[in-house]
């Protein structure tokens, strides 16, 4: 099941890929010292930087073979950058320089929201139901900043199902889950095994001591965990990219498969 950490790191890579974003946040967005925002400029400097997109998760609600997350977006501006000094009005015109500026904020921030709408519609069918029936609230001096823009509401519609790419909310941070099948297709988190690994040191596992033939060896481990080598004996290692592959990320959890079929039987030292 996609979860709104995987959501949430979607709208971001959107963000950063997007010509006209230079800013992406989550959290408390009345409470700047408390929210996560980094800026696509200059990312080891704390500041921010305008455009910014600002997701909010607003509320989740179960049904019965679904979850429905509901996230605000809120595009802005500041008010003074949205138009160059040497383009602005003089003379007469200049009194309606400061009224005209916020309209022609809250227009662009339209479209930075539209660009979000059509994106979701067009990647994510597989894999998010989205509702694109959305209102869009304007503001201007929200926030800290003189900053104009506008607010729509997007629903993640997700489908619950019981297999891998499911789990269970009780996962226990430094656990892996593993095992070893005859097709990927049957990779079933439920029937798979756990083994509590300590950070930052080597994983030895048997994926199937009974196994009377090779199969795809797969588990799912913290993603904050990087590994680079595998090792079953001196004549029988490698990187670990030459036999594994990432098949899914889900709340926190990175979850890797073999490639082909291979011995299940034997140790293997994954680090």
């Amino acid at each position: 099941m996609q979860s709104w950490n995987t959501i949430k790191r979607s709208l971001k890579e959107f963000s950063e890929s997007h010509p006209l974003i230079n800013s992406f946040g989550t959290g408390n967005i009345l409470d700047p010292d408390s929210a996560q925002i980094t800026n696509f400029v200059t990312p080891e400097i704390d500041r921010v930087y305008y455009p910014l997109v600002f997701a909010t998760l607003d509320s989740s609600r179960f049904g019965s073979n679904s979850v429905t997350f509901t996230v605000g977006l809120v595009f802005m501006d500041k008010i003074e950058e949205s138009q160059k000094v040497a383009d602005r009005p003089t003379g007469s015109n200049a009194l309606n320089f400061q009224t005209l500026q916020p309209d022609e904020v809250m227009s662009d921030m339209t479209q930075l929201a539209g660009d979000f709408m059509i994106k979701y519609q067009r990647t994510f069918g597989n894999d998010f139901d989205i509702s694109v029936d959305a209102n869009v609230d304007y503001f201007v001096d929200r926030f800290g900043d003189r900053v104009a823009g506008c607010r729509a509401v997007l629903s993640f519609n997700v489908p619950l199902a019981l297999s891998i790419c499911e789990i269970p909310s009780d996962i226990q941070t430094d656990t892996i889950y593993y095992g070893a099948v005859e097709a990927l297709i049957d990779i079933d988190y439920f029937d798979g095994n756990t083994l509590s690994i300590v950070p930052n040191t080597p994983i030895n596992v048997v994926f199937d001591g009974g196994a009377t033939s090779n199969k795809f060896l797969w588990f799912g481990a913290p993603e904050s965990y990087n590994f680079t080598t595998w090792f079953r004996s001196s004549f029988d290692q490698g990187s670990f990219d030459s036999l594994f592959e990432l098949i899914y990320n889900n709340d926190g959890y990175d979850f890797y498969a073999s490639k082909w079929q291979t011995i299940a039987t034997i140790n293997m030292v994954i680090q």
